[in-house]
């Protein structure tokens, strides 16, 4: 960063706007809003309008926003945006349209797809990459993998298959099936419905092939330029929802080919009369996993913080805080959806922030505070967990609601007892990874052996969040013959609420000892700590800093 004339090096806040014209308008304005950052996109349909033609000008106005940007003092991101699929391509391979759900609508597993947008990276990056500007390439647009059985998809599934279970027959003992060969094992139908069994090795497979496509596009970019860090917006609730494990997308798998922790997330206002000003959990969880994962700053590149077309008064704290916490919880850019004024009621532009001059105000001034606080704000960052909460793949594909309401009830009553929350996953796990202190199980039934195996050398307390015996079957539904110990805090779906877990976790003194918020107005020795504020506290060069957060 430049303070005067000189250049130091410090942590520096990104906070700004996407994603359409007018960022690319207001570029020279945005220094004086507080705003130092844009996301803009370009996409292979503009790049190639036809087959035997490549199209420059839209590389070209990237280049000038670069340009203007660079004299403004304010970053772009540029999302690839694959998902701009040139439609004489996909009349020139009609096996490319399959069924999809989301915004990639064209079968990935494809070879011909990958080296279009293999060619299209090779003529944008070397384009822009030498931009101070330049912040990072985000490689895709809320992915999701839903994609009806392909013959390509078949083929990496079968291939799959045989490196998991080396043999037919154990394959078969896993999913109770008398397959004589792979060879006439079947690509499942995603939309369809799907034996248990088939399903856990249908979810990873899935999991594992999109973190590959998405690795293929990172790869091309570090071709070009190696040093350039890459992300996807991954949309934070597929992180965890157990309806939406479907969709291909783990925070785990995603990191290994990111250099920062790109994401699309959500903090709404709550409606009057709600437990909570706003909708917090979600941006705090996601975050805290991906930092769990992948050491690296989160940037949530489409940060929804009014809903479209959203015509009720939105006060500007409810923007502070949301942009405020999320960097406590481990963000070091973002870009808010959406700088576009519209006068249609329909639009997804209805309502939105560039109508509302306080939170916009509030967007530049918190971007400010963070800035001057950037040493304080890191140091929270920083700060090891306190505890830790597993996330499990098998889980969200065998438990359901009983295991992702347990698992966000739980996140919620650690964080307002005070304690920094880490996760570990079912994956890490699985490579031996285990987190250096108190572990919480949410009510998982499902858990893969070599996840069990790890968990059975933890020397640390383990809790088990539910009403019994956590981790007694296998990813394929089998009953194991082992239990593993653990320290049972009371949980019943859905009846148990965070408030209830909050109150147990207090009443066990459970994890190391942490200062909490108490109230005032009651006689000190009957004084009780208040429900409903999350401290967050760490060390600095003299002394410790303290963020309290009422939502």
């Amino acid at each position: 960063a430049r303070i005067g004339s000189k250049i130091v090096r410090r942590p520096l806040f990104f906070t700004g706007y996407g994603a359409f014209g007018q960022v690319r308008a207001d570029v020279p304005v945005f220094p004086a809003y507080g705003i130092n950052i844009i996301q803009i996109e370009v996409g292979p349909s503009a790049v190639f309008p036809a087959p035997d033609r490549v199209d420059l000008a839209p590389v070209r106005d990237v280049q000038r926003v670069l340009e203007n940007a660079q004299k403004a003092g304010v970053a772009v991101n540029l999302l690839i945006s694959p998902h701009y699929m040139p439609e004489w391509f996909l009349q020139q391979h009609p096996d490319l349209r399959v069924r999809r759900e989301g915004f990639l609508q064209y079968c990935l597993h494809a070879r011909e797809g990958q080296d279009l947008l293999k060619r299209f990276i090779g003529v944008v990056i070397p384009a822009v990459k030498n931009s101070p500007a330049l912040h990072s390439i985000c490689l895709s647009n809320e992915p999701v993998n839903l994609e009806a059985p392909c013959r390509p998809g078949r083929i990496l599934w079968i291939d799959w298959l045989k490196q998991r279970h080396r043999s037919v027959d154990a394959l078969n003992e896993c999913w109770g099936t008398h397959y004589r060969t792979f060879d006439d094992v079947p690509l499942p139908d995603p939309f369809a419905r799907m034996p248990g069994p088939v399903r856990a090795d249908f979810v990873r497979w899935n999991q594992e092939f999109f973190a590959g496509w998405h690795r293929m596009l990172a790869d091309e970019v570090h071709r070009y330029a190696p040093n350039l860090p890459v992300h996807a917006k991954a949309m934070t609730w597929t992180f965890f929802n157990d309806g939406d494990v479907k969709y291909g997308v783990d925070a785990g798998l995603f990191g290994e080919f990111s250099q920062i922790n790109g994401n699309d997330s959500v903090n709404f206002p709550n409606p009057p009369g709600s437990e909570f000003a706003q909708g917090w959990q979600l941006n705090a969880m996601g975050h805290d996993l991906q930092r769990s994962v992948l050491d690296a700053p989160v940037f949530n590149s489409e940060n929804h913080v009014i809903p479209d077309r959203y015509t009720h008064t939105v006060p500007p704290q409810h923007i502070r805080a949301v942009v405020w916490q999320a960097a406590i919880h481990g963000q070091s850019a973002t870009t808010l959806w959406v700088w576009e004024r519209t006068f249609d009621p329909h639009s997804d532009f209805a309502g939105s922030i560039m109508h509302r001059p306080l939170c916009a105000e509030a967007v530049g001034l918190v971007n400010c505070d963070l800035n001057r606080a950037a040493w304080e704000v890191t140091a929270l960052q920083r700060a090891k967990p306190d505890v830790w909460i597993l996330q499990s793949v098998s889980a969200a594909t065998w438990d359901g609601g009983a295991y992702t309401d347990c698992l966000a009830k739980l996140y919620e009553a650690l964080g307002l007892a005070g304690l920094k929350v880490g996760f570990v996953t079912e994956r890490q796990l699985e490579a031996g990874m285990l987190p250096p202190g108190t572990l919480f199980i949410p009510n998982i039934h499902h858990l893969s052996d070599a996840a069990f195996a790890t968990l059975r050398r933890a020397d640390t307390p383990i809790f088990a969040v539910s009403n019994g015996p956590v981790v007694e079957r296998d990813a394929y539904d089998r009953l194991r013959s082992e239990r593993l110990r653990t320290v049972l805090l009371a949980y019943s779906y859905p009846g148990t609420s965070a408030k209830d877990l909050w109150g147990r976790i207090l009443d066990r003194k459970i994890g190391p000892e942490r200062p909490l918020v108490w109230d005032a107005k009651s006689p000190l020795p009957q004084r009780q700590p208040v429900w409903g504020v999350e401290l967050r506290a760490a060390r600095v060069q003299h002394g410790w800093v303290i963020n309290l957060f009422n939502p």
